[in-house]
């Protein structure tokens, strides 16, 4: 951080101090913007492996509803004739 002794009087020094600033400034900004492309990236891959992990749970599992059927199904198999 500058202070009022850091900052030069005459106006060649100040100006190079400005384009020295904005300089880092315009690095900043580039990095923010490629850290939040990296980030929407990121947050769509997670959207993705959410929605394969959902289709693959319900592969195995199947619906709450599904299980009862089978489990209705099967409790009615001692019935059924050989």
């Amino acid at each position: 951080m500058l202070t009022a002794a850091d900052i030069p009087d005459d106006i060649a020094a100040l100006k190079a101090l400005l384009l020295a600033s904005e300089r880092r400034v315009q690095e900043r900004d580039d990095q923010v913007a490629g850290l939040e492309a990296q980030l929407n990236t990121r947050a769509a891959e997670i959207e993705h492996l959410k929605l394969w992990i959902a289709k693959l749970r319900r592969m195995q599992f199947g619906r709450k509803s599904e299980k009862l059927d089978l489990a209705q199904s099967v409790a009615g198999t001692d019935t059924l004739p050989r």
